[in-house]
């Protein structure tokens, strides 16, 4: 069973969610198809390895709650996991019944309501540590939460006044509503995290932070996007597609007018969510990508393409960008194809991809020479309490990945923070070791001394 959507109509001129959700009826039963194999291949198939037979098969006994705890071990918000994975080429593409007439268990939809309807849990301990992160995108959440639930005292510091990163501002209202990412960054809180907003860290003030902080976590994800460099793309009317997302998402600018023929460069998760917002907006939206629709689909979803063709989106596969052209602003946009031609255009949506801010903090601990942090198996950087995961080390990647490192990474924090304990125990032990033999020799001394006395 496939997750029901808004109708076509409602869904291309507003920006509801398209996806209206399981009710518990049809959770019930999709939940009940699963076969709970004693080799589940749907694990193998997610990255953060979510126990996905017994998250279901609590579900089906209706220990809602205990099966919210069971994904959480793995990856800390089904509710946004639920809406914006990739479960056709993860979990769902592992499904053991994928090949089967009915298609793979909708793995997505339960988790999405399970997340939806489930508590989130309480932080029961405080251990005195202090940890510090930097981010507030889907990496540095997770850390937060593994750690509060450990009973660290976290606190989440983030550069602009919006807390969630590329899951609040990057994706589109209809694919994850706002409302879902404050339920979540809202039970964050009531798990005993704090928030910072407009936090400015720098080299200097993560060199602070490092001796300040027990632990520091580094989860600044890639927010530069990558330029076209074809004639013609300083024109007025080229926009990034992630400052388009943005200033739709976050602060409500509208940038395309209804009628305005607009071409999208780049096919992937981006520029579909970029073409698919700009005709909600009323545009004549083409979406062009250099690659073929076969190789498109590696890391986009053919369901992804479908609706957006339902929604009016046009396809161009296979295809280059010449050059831009116009007077003032851009007016065609010149392609090959094999052979060459144009199309008319009002705005041109660049979706071509992402690369790392230049930060200044960075300059504290080692990057490669494409911008990622460097760390190691333990997401360590050179710093020895300076921990990092995420799309700042790896690059962009999916959500469901940032995720997972997240979690990897806290992991690995705790466990720092638990030798540094382990050695602190063994220098107080030593030290009264010392004390005590200290105080022995002192007083066979004053004995010695008072016998030598008597002579």
């Amino acid at each position: 069973m496939k997750v029901p959507l808004l109708p076509l109509d409602e869904r291309k001129t507003t920006f509801k969610e398209v996806e209206v959700g399981f009710t518990q009826e049809e959770a019930q039963k999709e939940a009940n198809r699963c076969l709970q194999c004693k080799d589940p291949r749907c694990v193998k198939g997610c990255p953060a390895g979510v126990n996905i037979p017994l998250f279901i098969k609590l579900f089906r006994e209706g220990k809602i709650d205990e099966s919210a705890e069971v994904i959480r071990e793995s990856e800390f918000f089904p509710s946004i996991c639920g809406r914006i994975c990739q479960h056709e080429k993860q979990c769902e593409g592992s499904c053991i019944l994928s090949k089967a007439k009915e298609g793979a268990v909708c793995i997505g939809g339960i988790e999405r309501y399970i997340g939806d309807h489930s508590k989130m849990p309480k932080q029961e301990k405080k251990n005195g540590k202090n940890v510090a992160i930097i981010g507030s995108g889907p990496s540095g959440l997770t850390t937060a939460a593994v750690l509060s639930l450990a009973g660290v005292n976290a606190v989440v510091m983030e550069g602009t006044n919006t807390f969630g990163g590329v899951i609040k501002y990057g994706v589109p209202e209809f694919r994850l509503p706002k409302e879902v990412v404050a339920r979540e960054i809202a039970g964050l809180h009531d798990l005993g995290i704090d928030f910072e907003p407009n936090a400015k860290i720098d080299a200097d003030s993560l060199e602070e932070m490092s001796k300040k902080y027990d632990a520091v976590f580094v989860g600044t994800g890639v927010g530069k996007p990558r330029l076209l460099t074809s004639e013609g793309s300083q024109l007025k009317g080229v926009l990034s597609a992630m400052k388009f997302l943005v200033n739709l998402n976050q602060s409500g600018i509208v940038t395309i007018s209804p009628g305005e023929k607009v071409v999208v460069v780049g096919a992937g998760y981006v520029g579909i969510d970029a073409a698919r917002s700009a005709v909600r907006l009323g545009g004549k939206v083409t979406c062009i990508t250099k690659a073929t629709r076969e190789d498109a689909m590696k890391s986009v979803t053919e369901k992804d393409y479908v609706e957006a063709e339902e929604e009016g989106v046009k396809f161009m596969f296979g295809v280059s960008v010449d050059r831009f052209e116009g007077t003032e602003k851009v007016e065609r946009v010149h392609y090959t194809n094999g052979e060459k031609g144009f199309i008319e255009v009002d705005k041109v949506i660049s979706a071509i991809g992402q690369d790392h801010d230049n930060d200044s903090l960075k300059s504290v601990i080692k990057t490669g020479p494409d911008g990622n942090i460097i760390v190691n198996k333990k997401k360590q950087t050179i710093v020895p309490n300076v921990f990092a995961a995420g799309d700042c080390v790896h690059g962009p990647k999916t959500v469901i990945e940032a995720i997972a490192t997240g979690r990897d990474a806290a992991k690995s924090i705790l466990k720092y923070l638990d030798k540094i304990d382990e050695k602190k125990a063994e220098k107080e032990q030593s030290d009264l070791i010392k004390k005590d033999l200290a105080k022995h020799k002192t007083k066979e001394e004053h004995e010695k001394n008072k016998d030598n006395k008597d002579i």
